[in-house]
Parts: C-alpha cells; structure tokens; sequence
C-alpha cells in the first residue's frame, strides 16, 4: 500500500473457552499505532472486535511488521484461574510517492514557538493540501502555496505555531492535513507537546528524531539542557521507557548539562518512538522528558 494514509485492521477476539475471559491488556510494540477494543469481558461465545490504526506516514518504505500482544485472564468457579497472552501481528509492504519533513513534530518550550512541516510529491500531478485542521486550540497551522522544486518535484510548507498561552504539562496532539487527492484524502502529523513553566530548563534540540542508514549500526544524538536563569542544574538519574533506547549523561552540576540518547541496533527493524525521563536535582520530583523516535530503513530480519 502507499505509505501516508492510515492503515486499519480490525481482529476479532472470540471467547471458545469457559467462564468469564477478562482482556486485561494490549500492548503495542510501536507507537505508530493506536487501538480501539469493543468490550474487555467476554462470556462463552463472545466476541470482541480490537481494531488497530497504524500511521504510516511515519514508517519506512518497503516490508513493514507491527505486533500487539493481549493478554487476558479466564476465571472459572471452583478453579484456578488461567492467564494467557495471544500476539496479533499486521504485516504490508509499503510505497512511498510523497515525503512530509519531518513526519512528526515536537516542541519542548516556556513560550510560544513555530516549526515548519514540508510536503515534498515527485509526481507529475502532485497533491495540494487544501486544509489543515489541529486537535488543540493551542495549535495552529497554516498552508503555504505550492512551489516546484529544481528536481522538477514539489514542495508546500505548513506553519506550525505553539501559542504563549498554551498549558503547561506534556501532550500528545494531531495535526491532520486534507489534500485534494482521493489517495492521499488526509495524512495525520503525531505532535508532541511540552510546555515549561518560564525560568525552568531549556532543551536543545527541543526533539529528537533519528534515521537508520543501511550500514549504521547504533545511532545517538547529543541534548543540551540548560538553566534558564543562569542556576547549576544536575541530573541525578535517566529512565527510558524502551529497552533499546539508552542514555549517559554529564556527572556533577553546572549550568549546562549534556545527554546523550543512543538507539541500538535492536530497535531499527521498525519506526517507533518512546519517553526518556530525566531526573534533576532541586525540588523534589523534578523532571525533564524527552520526546524521542527512530525512523527505520533497514529491512526486518
């Protein structure tokens, strides 16, 4: 299939056993994906429909593979109960005609901020994006025209500003850009927002995205946090919510503290993302978290 639109797959989850089957989870090994699930409790018979929407946009060209594993939990009276976990995977092969730069956003800010999001079409008739709608009223973006580029493609750019007023805290937000061709009717952007209280760290880069080559191995990016008002920051600890995502980071404080995120090898078969958690020194609780995904080209193995 092209890769842009979204690709959506429906399983049904029948109860063939006895007593009361309870789905006590799903768990997606990518982030790409989001899922939907009719009814968790199921009685002989029963059937749950569990539908699971990738973004493709935000995945490599070629073969592509997600899994999800449910795992659930069958309580029959006057026995134990039996637990079991049943892997579901989606697998396709996909195209790519039109590139969005970068395929997903994030800002990391004690203010307003502007990003820019490119659409680049190789075709002789190239899309247009007509319009462009956001899932929060802190979000604006705007379409710019239409230009040819030297290689005889095409480019639009859209305007992605964050408001001053925006709340502060972490979110996840869509940006979904609507085009006047019937095979690409709508293409979703994945945002990620942290909003900083003013006088807290600053971020640079405020996102973190990473490409596999063929021939790369592990890829890092280095991450400078720094005091907004001039205080020694340290940091005492890392969590990274993947186990193919690691982290060093500088002992000791200053005003300026360096990270660096490296993803292994491991996690390039697919494009996925994940939360890096940096804890610093100060008050109590305070924390810092990173926003960070990979974009796989490496065929999976």
């Amino acid at each position: 299939m092209k890769g842009g639109p979204a690709l959506i797959h429906t399983f049904e989850l029948t109860h063939r056993g006895t007593g009361t089957l309870t789905i006590t989870r799903v768990e997606a090994g990518c982030g790409c994906l989001r899922q939907s699930l009719t009814r968790s409790v199921l009685q002989p018979g029963e059937t749950a429909k569990l539908t699971l929407e990738v973004n493709t946009l935000t995945q490599p060209a070629g073969p592509n593979r997600w899994q999800v594993v449910v795992g659930y939990k069958v309580e029959v009276p006057g026995a134990a109960d039996l637990t079991g976990e049943v892997p579901l995977q989606i697998t396709a092969t996909l195209s790519r005609e039109i590139i969005v730069n970068p395929p997903q956003i994030g800002f990391s800010t004690a203010g307003g901020a502007t990003q820019i999001l490119t659409l680049t079409d190789q075709r002789a008739k190239p899309l247009n994006i007509v319009k462009v709608t956001t899932s929060s009223s802190h979000l604006t973006a705007e379409p710019g025209p239409r230009t040819e580029t030297p290689g005889g493609g095409h480019n639009q750019t859209v305007t992605v500003k964050l408001s001053e007023d925006a709340p502060i805290g972490h979110r996840d937000e869509t940006i979904l850009l609507l085009t006047d061709d019937p095979a690409y009717p709508e293409l979703r952007v994945p945002v990620r927002v942290l909003k900083r209280a003013i006088g807290s760290i600053v971020v640079t880069p405020e996102t973190i995205i990473v490409r596999f080559g063929t021939d790369i191995t592990d890829v890092s990016t280095l991450v400078q946090l720094r005091s907004a008002d001039g205080k020694p920051i340290g940091i005492t600890g890392v969590e990274s919510d993947h186990p193919g995502v690691t982290v060093k980071w500088s002992m000791g404080s200053g005003t300026v503290a360096v990270i660096r995120v490296i993803v292994a090898e491991s996690a390039a078969a697919q494009s996925g993302n994940c939360k890096v958690r940096v804890k610093l020194g100060g008050a109590p609780g305070q924390e810092i978290v990173l926003p960070v995904s990979w974009i796989a080209s490496k065929k999976e193995r």
